[in-house]
């Protein structure tokens, strides 16, 4: 019979090393980075979550997170309720343990749908791999057995939106009515296209969080991102950002859109596997040294500069520009399904669907 109780922060984090120990597409960020996520990160400044853990025979067999947005809820008037950072062994019992447990604590807190999963926000990872589960995940993308589904459906649990991921290889050309249309933008003498400025770095973040608000304001389940959110993220991608893979158009010198990729660093992180292990690292920097691939993780153009072609620069300059440094493959995710306008330009610019990330919900 499996049990549910409040988890401790380390058995928590520790659950999916041990579920995924034999899977060979188990990339893990740093053990330190997810405690501190889920402990210290400034989302918790207007959320808050309790963390659950399944157990059978004092053995921890599966694990969720309750989640209240206050930002969620005052951005979209709603009362919701999520759940994430569900892991579980591949028995209906022990998933519906810790959605029960779940769902009754959401009820307590005022929620009247649960949603998920989001890990812990549209800010950071989220959404159910349900297709190509033969490929590691790219940096800051999730990855789950493909029996999970199943789990979440059997629980009542409906889809209500799909994420997808697109790829695009050095191989891959834009189309003919893209090069038409970009060679027409590209005679505007009022439109640069620059590269971030790392030596301009905490104004460069700030640009970057104001246009990336305004643009993404109407996107389904969007919470915007705080300064001391955007300051987190931005701290952990200095590190290995390259000014090569980011670009940034400004119209008569204000700032009016943006895209930013960095480096897969899935490669290293599966070697780490969860710890800054001294044995690993000589391997780890040599894979690091070996990325060729890229994800596109941010991209975001001012509403009042949309339907000019702003999106189709971007992509074409961040394009180039890597193929040009060496970057041979790139991932741009996630996508909103009914993004229509944005896939058709990822589309045009001969990129390929790969994956699908799904979000599902249940009345509470």
């Amino acid at each position: 019979m499996v049990e549910i109780f409040n988890a401790n922060i380390d058995e928590f984090i520790e659950f999916p090393f041990e579920l995924y120990k034999d899977n060979p597409y188990f990339a893990p960020e740093l053990k330190r980075d997810t405690k501190y996520l889920l402990t210290k990160n400034p989302v918790w400044l207007k959320a808050t979550r309790v963390l659950y853990v399944a157990k059978r025979h004092s053995k921890v067999v599966g694990r969720i997170a309750a989640i209240i947005n206050k930002e969620h809820d005052e951005h979209w008037q709603e009362r919701a309720g999520f759940f994430g950072f569900f892991e579980c062994e591949n028995k209906q019992e022990t998933a519906n343990a810790l959605f029960d447990a779940a769902r009754a604590w959401l009820k307590a807190q005022g929620a009247i749908f649960i949603r998920g999963p989001f890990n812990p926000s549209t800010n950071h990872t989220c959404g159910l791999l349900i297709d190509n589960f033969d490929k590691m995940p790219c940096i800051m993308m999730p990855y789950n057995p493909p029996y999970y589904a199943e789990l979440i459906e059997n629980a009542g649990f409906k889809k209500v939106k799909d994420l997808v991921a697109f790829e695009r290889t050095d191989k891959d050309d834009f189309s003919p009515r893209m090069k038409k249309i970009l060679a027409r933008i590209e005679k505007n003498k009022s439109i640069i296209k620059r590269h971030l400025n790392l030596n301009n770095f905490d104004a460069e973040v700030e640009m970057v969080r104001t246009l990336y608000n305004a643009s993404w304001a109407e996107n389904w389940g969007n919470v915007p991102i705080s300064k001391e959110e955007i300051r987190e993220i931005a701290k952990d991608l200095k590190l290995i950002l390259k000014p090569e893979i980011t670009s940034v158009i400004e119209i008569d010198g204000e700032a009016a859109a943006f895209a930013i990729s960095v480096p897969n660093m899935s490669p290293v992180f599966k070697i780490l596997n969860g710890s800054l292990n001294l044995l690993r690292l000589p391997k780890a920097l040599l894979a690091w040294r070996k990325i060729k691939d890229i994800r596109m993780i941010m991209l975001g153009v001012d509403p009042k500069h949309r339907n000019r072609g702003l999106d189709l620069l971007l992509v074409k300059h961040v394009v180039e520009d890597g193929v040009k440094n060496g970057w041979n493959k790139a991932e741009l995710s996630w996508l909103l399904e009914d993004n229509k306008g944005i896939i058709s330009v990822v589309e045009e610019a001969g990129c390929h669907k790969t994956k699908t990330y799904r979000i599902y919900q249940k009345e509470i």
